[in-house]
């Protein structure tokens, strides 16, 4: 008995000197988890004293950067083994936060009641620290810390899976720097490193932070735009990538060339799985190569023609704004009360040296795109009022000149100044231009519409809703629209002799704008039937290729003074087959 009392004073006494001397911080909880007793590394480590922490709950010590589940799990193994283990994120009491490996373990009575809990917990910033490095040294190319071989694979399989969720493409690229070879073998390795590093940081300068930019090794590198829209955003990368690494290189005094060849793979059109995309990115590289070096090719020929071919109108876009080899055709417009010509649309073309005529739905997005739409408008606001003058003075009078405007022309600051500019330097009355606004464009961002609407009105010209019924207009805003015209878009004229649904749908549009004290233009009215139809529903004017085609401006006098008035009255028999 006497022995068992020795025991129980020195074993107390051995507990108490470990809890004291311990180089791991102790923290001695009660069952309702408030702290009960702390140690001296406990101090140390946390920079709260004992006192200030006696009867508070552990949490104090919480950073807020330990995800929930970590505290879930924690209690449920507490409950059901007893102990726990694993890494927090706790606060010091300066306010730094580090890493910390708790260990706890759960003290019950006799009856299996929880009378404490005890944790054990160290400061692991430097084994973290270690890891970390570890990992960057395994998943980093040493040279130029982009991610390597490794690490590309593993982010290439991460991109595959949200591309699968999200029924979405990326690009993968791979480039061969030219000439690296010479420059390595004649100057030495250590130039050609300080290349490698200068090309690294030129090419994660020429992407998206999104986007991925390995180094698979040598003079091997790998772009991966994780998101694209359609095979032109991948070629507009490339000629950066292309531009950015050819230029001149002042490395230690040398002045140095090189160029990228790039390969270019679409997932998942050219293959699904990382190691044919790298195989299909290699081939296009090659394919780069043998095309004269310092360019970019597609793994399938039929996209590479299609991307060559969008290229190349993008540099003819450029030329032909310099040598002016845009043209303006003019469309008329009949009035249906009466049957004359009273006006015409301005519709540009360009006047290509070896394509011809190309009509302006296959350079119109691509000069949007490039930013050229705006100095493209301007010339064809200024050349329709100068056209709309001559006209005046050789006595073609009562003529409207109709001109459209794309959404960037329209929310330009300069645009109302600039059109008055234009009137005055061509000496032409306001009221003779029509400004036309497609109506998706219109109901982008209704109010500074509204805004720029009606100044524009204030001076003088009319404004129409282009393509009405294609968008999605909101009537509580049409209604504030300074307008004088809806014109129905061709789509629904095209089949209101068999479409009862197109039918309808004029008829209503002509009606609802009428309510609004608004008049009607159709387009694309090409039949004698589709007139009839539009006469009899009250449209107000109508243009499309019945009435005539688009017309050089040297043809639109004599067409003009030629053309016989259908009708004076425009009622329904006069427009009948007898």
């Amino acid at each position: 008995m006497e022995n068992d009392k020795i025991f129980k004073s020195v074993s107390l006494d051995l507990m108490a000197k470990v809890f004291t001397n311990s180089g791991e911080a102790i923290l001695i909880t009660d069952a309702q988890n408030r702290i009960v007793a702390a140690n001296a590394a406990f101090t140390k480590l946390t920079g709260y004293n004992a006192e200030e922490v006696l009867g508070k709950d552990p949490k104090i010590l919480s950073s807020g950067k330990t995800p929930l589940e970590v505290y879930q799990q924690m209690w449920k193994s507490l409950a059901e083994r007893n102990s726990w283990e694993g890494e927090l994120w706790d606060r010091r009491k300066s306010g730094e936060v580090y890493p910390k490996w708790l260990s706890i373990s759960v003290i019950r009575d006799r009856d299996g009641r929880v009378t404490n809990y005890i944790g054990n917990f160290n400061d692991i910033s430097e084994r973290k620290a270690s890891e970390e490095r570890f990992l960057r040294l395994a998943y980093h190319d040493a040279l130029t810390n982009l991610p390597n071989r490794l690490n590309l694979h593993e982010r290439l399989e991460q991109t595959i899976n949200m591309c699968k969720r999200c029924n979405s493409k990326f690009a993968l690229m791979l480039i061969d720097l030219d000439r690296f070879k010479v420059i390595n073998d004649t100057l030495g390795h250590h130039i050609g490193d300080l290349l490698l590093v200068e090309v690294a940081r030129r090419l994660i300068t020429s992407v998206r932070e999104s986007d991925i930019v390995a180094r698979l090794g040598g003079d091997e590198f790998v772009v991966v735009l994780t998101a694209i829209e359609s095979p032109a955003d991948a070629a507009d990368v490339a000629g950066k990538i292309v531009q950015a690494v050819s230029a001149p290189y002042l490395i230690s005094g040398n002045d140095l060339r090189s160029s990228p060849s790039i390969g270019i793979c679409l997932y998942p059109d050219d293959a699904a799985e990382i190691g044919m995309l790298l195989k299909s990115g290699d081939v296009a590289m090659y394919h780069a190569k043998a095309n004269g070096r310092g360019n970019y090719q597609f793994f399938t020929e039929e996209m590479n023609r299609a991307v060559m071919q969008r290229q190349s109108m993008e540099s003819d876009l450029r030329t032909a704004l310099e040598r002016q080899q845009f043209v303006l055709h003019y469309q008329p417009q009949l009035d249906l009360n009466s049957g004359f010509l009273t006006g015409v649309e301005a519709l540009i073309r360009w006047q290509h040296p070896t394509r011809g005529l190309v009509p302006p739905a296959e350079f119109i997005p691509i000069a949007e795109e490039m930013g050229l739409i705006v100095q493209l408008g301007s010339w064809v606001l200024r050349e329709a009022c100068t056209q709309l003058k001559q006209w005046q003075k050789t006595g073609l009078e009562g003529i409207r000149m109709s001109v459209n405007l794309s959404a960037i022309q329209f929310l330009d600051k300069d645009l109302v100044e600039h059109i008055q500019t234009i009137l005055v330097e061509t000496d032409l009355d306001a009221n003779c231009l029509d400004l036309e606004v497609t109506e998706s464009m219109s109901m982008s961002s209704p109010a500074d519409t509204i805004a720029v609407m009606q100044v524009l009105a204030e001076c003088g010209m009319t404004l129409s809703i282009d393509d009405f019924g294609t968008g999605y207009s909101s009537l509580a805003y049409l209604k504030l629209f300074p307008i004088h015209t809806l014109k129905i878009d061709r789509s629904f004229v095209k089949d209101i002799e068999i479409d009862t649904n197109d039918a309808d749908i004029c008829d209503v549009t002509v009606l609802l704008a009428h309510k609004m004290g608004l008049s009607v233009v159709a387009e694309g009215v090409e039949t004698e039937a589709q007139l009839k139809f539009l006469l009899s529903i009250g449209c107000n004017r109508v243009q499309g290729y019945l009435i005539s085609k688009p017309m050089p401006a040297d043809q639109i006098m004599d067409f003009f003074n030629n053309y016989v008035p259908r009708n004076e009255l425009g009622t329904v028999s006069l427009w009948s087959d007898q």
